[in-house]
């Protein structure tokens, strides 16, 4: 999808403010700001213009919040963070549900990057593999079998 100059510095400074400041790579931010561009162009044309509309409020937050005249884009990384998370604590949910679509999509974004597998220690291939085949099992009308479950049931019961 493509935005404006000043849209892509909206996105790049709440991906920089949203997302854990380790382990990153250079290209992290664009990377996520990038993904989230092209998670937009799967969502109907009027949910992406709302969701864009929603990150432009949430940059004028420190003016509508009484809290500074200047946007988020024009403040520095620490101070945006303070501000971003007041606004997850406020007490007005519209305000706090603004924060779910940046954070969803930026998050999802960047836990899905390599290096940050391997930072966390965590490789998903082998238990998606198991997730496929459990499907096919249920797919063919077999059984699965206890281990096949995410919950382990034995572990769960008394």
């Amino acid at each position: 999808m493509k935005v404006s100059a000043g849209m892509n510095r909206i996105l790049l400074k709440l991906a920089d403010s949203i997302l854990p400041e380790a382990p990153r790579t250079e290209e992290t931010l664009n990377q996520v700001a990038r993904h989230a561009l092209v998670s937009l162009q799967y969502m109907p044309r009027s949910s992406a213009r709302v969701f864009l509309w929603g990150m432009r409020l949430l940059n004028w937050s420190p003016l509508w919040r009484l809290r500074g005249l200047r946007p988020l884009t024009a403040l520095s990384a620490d101070v945006v963070r303070r501000h971003l998370r007041a606004v997850t604590q406020s007490r007005w949910l519209p305000v706090r549900l603004l924060m779910y679509g940046p954070v969803g999509l930026f998050m999802s974004s960047y836990f899905d990057q390599d290096y940050v597998h391997r930072e966390l220690h965590y490789a998903p291939a082998a238990f998606i593999a198991g997730r496929i085949e459990l499907r096919r099992k249920w797919v063919e009308g077999r059984e699965p079998g206890s281990d096949d479950e995410v919950h382990h049931p034995r572990a769960l019961s008394p």
